[in-house]
């Protein structure tokens, strides 16, 4: 799996306070093969329970199905937003 840092500006659909919890490690900001999805959006978001596939601004296109079984192949960071210098160090 690939982790790679991206400016906030990348995707201005999304909300400060999402990109916030993505840095924390709260959601996850991913890619997977396009190959096992078919035609896909560049991104996806993991929340608590519920996936989202976003566009490439990244405003929410529609809720992924868990029969998806999507794989995260790539992660992502928002460089120029917070973010604790590893998880284990974050105070909530």
């Amino acid at each position: 799996m690939k982790l790679h840092e991206i400016l906030a500006a990348d995707l201005p659909d999304i909300d400060d306070s999402v990109k916030e919890c993505v840095n924390m490690g709260q959601w996850l900001l991913f890619k997977t093969d396009i190959d096992t999805v078919g035609p896909s959006h560049p991104f996806y978001l993991k929340t608590g329970a519920s996936v989202f596939e976003l566009s490439d601004s990244g405003k929410i296109v529609k809720e992924v199905q868990k029969k998806d079984n999507l794989e995260v192949d790539e992660m992502f960071y928002f460089s120029d937003i917070r973010k604790p210098s590893s998880l284990s160090n974050m105070s909530i």
